[in-house]
C-alpha cells in the first residue's frame, strides 16, 4: 500500500505548469484544485481501496506541499518526482504521502 500510495502522489504532478511562488506562500486556486481533481481520480485508479479518502487525502498533500515547497519548485518536481526531485524532496513527498494517509483513516 505504501508504495502505491508514493507512486500515486507521484502521479498526481501531472501538469501543473503555472508560474513560481515563494516557500509556505498558498498556491494560486488552480493550482490546488487541478492537483486536488487530479490525484483524486490517479488515487480511484491506482489505489482503489483507498477511494473513499481521495478528495480529504489530496487536500492534506496539497495543503502540506504549500508549506514546504515554493510553487517554483513543486512545479519543477512535475511528471518525474524520481528524476527532478533531490533525495530530500523526495523524502519529504514520502513523509507527507504517509502524513497524510494517517491523517484520513485514523
Amino acid at each position: 500500500m505504501r508504495r502505491q500510495t508514493i507512486g500515486f502522489l507521484s502521479v498526481s504532478y501531472l501538469s501543473l505548469g503555472v508560474a513560481a511562488g515563494a516557500i509556505a506562500a498558498p498556491y494560486p486556486p488552480e493550482v490546488v484544485s487541478r492537483f486536488t481533481t487530479e490525484c483524486t481520480t490517479a488515487l480511484k485508479e491506482q489505489v482503489p481501496q483507498m477511494a473513499n479518502y481521495g478528495n480529504a487525502y489530496c487536500t492534506c498533500v496539497i495543503n502540506e506541499l504549500q508549506t514546504s515547497l515554493s510553487l517554483e519548485q513543486f512545479n519543477a518536481i512535475g511528471q518525474d518526482v524520481q528524476g527532478n526531485a533531490s533525495p530530500e524532496v523526495r523524502q519529504m513527498l514520502t513523509n507527507t504521502a504517509q502524513t497524510c494517509l494517517q491523517r484520513v483513516t485514523q
